[in-house]
């Protein structure tokens, strides 16, 4: 656990800001990258991604971005200090599982982050509260044009960035909004809102990403592909779509607030409320569960005694690594559920 002490129990890009705060909860841009004169992760020896490694964090340190930064070696980390990782959004489940070297590089304030041999040798990421993509992308290209300046990036003018996987090659870049869509969920909506994304050029996934299934009405948004479009292009797409999502979400809103749904909502919603203020053991998939009601319920306007800025940190300290975290130790299933509930009753007074 020596890694999750030197990390702090709040981050900024969790808290709610912008527009829209009660329905995006964060935005992502991410850079996929390769250094000329290596081969991709999954071909390369283990001298030669310790090499990339080694690369990697020595110009990351030369950018100058990431002052008192996390510099970490992934296969020298204990599981809890991974699994952490994972649920701060700064490495991949399967960054996390690698036995072979690689390692990840995060900024004190954790909005800018790289990790370093997953899929590709590089993994450049902004992460900003709320809906804010104009923002995101420049912090992120600021990380690749300074990082580019010190590493020779894979390109070719045909083809753009050359990268493992051929959906990722091009711009490399996948621009993300992590929103919140319960309405929605709630109305048998989400199928046919899904399959309309998929003729967009979009994709949605869990909040974890790809792989990931869905928890608490939460989906990351992306574009699908990274090739054929500029990144200004990929980023006014997704702005596009996800403010779509928003008017259909509240459209489903305000269908729940109208007889004969609005007493049904309404007390679904305040039984959840109930549930995370009293109960005496809560797994995480059900803290999920009701901190989405609460929270579209408080997007409703009534009085759930909480602001965004608390739902959105709260969803993230009630993960079970953060909760073993806060615990001090690993802890089993049981004890862990026990521990949640009792660690919420505390965080919501």
């Amino acid at each position: 656990m020596d890694a999750i002490k030197t990390f702090r129990p709040y981050v900024t890009w969790a808290n709610a800001r912008g527009a829209w705060p009660d329905m995006i909860f964060s935005t992502r841009v991410r850079f996929a990258r390769n250094l000329e004169g290596f081969p991709f992760p999954n071909r390369a020896e283990p001298r030669q991604l310790a090499e990339i490694r080694r690369l990697a964090l020595a110009a990351a340190k030369a950018t100058g971005l990431f002052p008192k930064g996390h510099y970490l070696k992934i296969e020298t980390l204990g599981p809890l200090d991974k699994r952490f990782l994972v649920e701060r959004h700064h490495v991949s489940h399967a960054l996390a599982s690698a036995v072979l070297p690689a390692g990840a590089v995060v900024a004190n304030d954790e909005d800018l982050s790289a990790m370093i041999n997953e899929e590709d040798h590089l993994r450049l990421q902004c992460l900003n509260a709320g809906f804010a993509i104009e923002e995101a992308f420049k912090a992120a290209l600021k990380l690749d044009e300074a990082l580019g300046r010190e590493l020779p990036f894979a390109f070719r003018p045909r083809f753009g960035f050359l990268t493992a996987c051929p959906t990722n090659t091009g711009t490399g870049m996948r621009v993300s909004c992590l929103a919140h869509l319960p309405a929605l969920s709630r109305l048998g909506q989400m199928p046919q809102v899904l399959e309309s994304l998929s003729h967009l050029g979009v994709t949605a996934r869990g909040i974890y990403g790809e792989g990931t299934y869905v928890l608490g009405d939460f989906y990351q948004i992306s574009n699908a592909t990274c090739l054929g479009r500029s990144e200004e292009d990929f980023c006014t797409n997704i702005d596009r779509v996800i403010r779509n999502l928003i008017r259909q979400e509240i459209s489903a809103r305000e269908t729940l607030l109208k007889a004969p749904l609005k007493l049904k909502t309404e007390d679904t919603v305040f039984r959840a409320l109930g549930l995370l203020k009293h109960a005496r053991t809560l797994s995480y998939e059900e803290f999920m569960q009701n901190i989405s009601l609460a929270r579209m319920g408080a997007a409703m306007g009534w009085n759930m005694g909480l602001d965004f800025s608390t739902f959105n940190q709260v969803t993230l300290l009630m993960q079970p690594a953060h909760i073993q975290a806060a615990a001090g130790r690993e802890l089993s299933p049981a004890e862990r559920d026990a521990f949640r509930a009792d660690y919420l009753r505390k965080k919501l007074g």
